[in-house]
């Protein structure tokens, strides 16, 4: 079994520890290898590049109607 991939992020963020369940922030630029807090981040704007799992369903943009 591998390690998980570090992902970077774009932005600053504010998750739980999973396992104390503290509040962490974690800033922009900084490596995420944690699945655990990794999964409680889902908007793909606060990823330098955005998860490709399909483990968390995005939303959709509301459309406009002429």
């Amino acid at each position: 079994m591998s390690a998980p991939v570090p992902q970077v992020l774009a932005a600053t963020v504010h998750v739980l520890d999973p396992v104390s369940r503290e509040p962490l922030v974690l800033t922009a630029g900084a490596k995420v290898t944690d699945p655990a807090i990794a999964e409680q981040i889902t908007n793909a704007v606060c990823w330098a590049d955005p998860p490709t799992s399909p483990a968390t369903p995005g939303r959709r943009a509301k459309t406009t109607q002429d």
